[in-house]
């Protein structure tokens, strides 16, 4: 279990004020965020957990969290307002290739819209819901897991051959409270930025440095289409610019997948 003595002496927060609730087992720590939301506990929270029973992916997948991963999710109010709540996704994968690298980890990428990549490999994802409690009260629960102390060998056979962790590359295992704090910081820091400037602006373009995604051949998967071609711009408002055979595309939502160049 992590340990709260450590994390409060490893935090160097000025911006977030957390309430920190650490369990053995949940569901999902997301989950149980937005049952301390509803249950009127709103305030800064970092709930963290060493094993998830139905941890969240995005597009309603599950994440695999056996214990030795780090898992936890922040409740925050949206800096900026609700509509800015979505940037809050990449301000957090910034935040996760800083924790890794103070590892020793190199070629950390980002892979749009929320993957943590080590050369291609899924180390790490980020989950942003926003919860609304009425017209005026919005909070954001951003989840993160890392696959920290975990083998390769542990994983599903189905997400095996594109999954990686910090022991699998380091080959031993490490601090969680030193990656969480790392991470913590880092956040920390970057949302300082916002609310200084007033602003995604310069988060946006820590991401644009920091991308696997763009310059690459991609096909994503909305859903409703499919679409391929280079990924060209990550735009003002978090969305990716792809360029087609047809021309520009400009996707919100969606599964991205590395392709090939020809």
């Amino acid at each position: 279990m992590i340990d709260l003595n450590l994390l409060k002496s490893g935090f160097n927060l000025s911006v977030l004020k957390l309430q920190v609730m650490i369990f053995d087992d949940l569901d999902s720590t997301n989950v149980e965020a937005k049952r301390q939301i509803i249950d009127g506990n709103k305030q800064d929270l970092l709930i963290i957990s060493s094993h998830q029973t139905a941890g969240k992916g995005r597009l309603t997948r599950t994440w695999f969290s056996p214990e030795g991963g780090l898992y936890f999710s922040l409740v925050l109010k949206p800096r900026l307002g609700p509509q800015f709540a979505p940037l809050a996704s990449l301000l957090c994968g910034c935040a996760v290739v800083k924790g890794l690298q103070s590892l020793g980890i190199d070629r950390v990428r980002l892979k749009w819209p929320n993957d943590v990549l080590v050369m291609e490999d899924k180390i790490a994802g980020i989950l942003n819901d926003l919860v609304s409690i009425d017209s005026v009260d919005s909070w954001m629960v951003l989840g993160i897991g890392i696959n920290q102390n975990i083998v390769r060998g542990e994983f599903p056979e189905d997400i095996a051959w594109k999954s990686t962790s910090v022991q699998n590359i380091l080959g031993t295992k490490t601090s969680p409270e030193v990656l969480m704090c790392a991470t913590i910081n880092e956040i920390d820091r970057l949302f300082g930025i916002v609310e200084t400037e007033k602003s995604y602006s310069s988060i946006l373009e820590l991401w644009r440095t920091m991308s696997s995604t763009l310059g690459k051949r991609v096909r994503v998967d909305d859903g409703v289409q499919v679409i391929t071609g280079y990924a060209e711009e990550l735009l003002d408002d978090g969305s990716l610019v792809v360029v087609t055979d047809k021309g520009k595309e400009k996707v919100t939502m969606g599964d991205v997948t590395h392709l090939r160049s020809d």
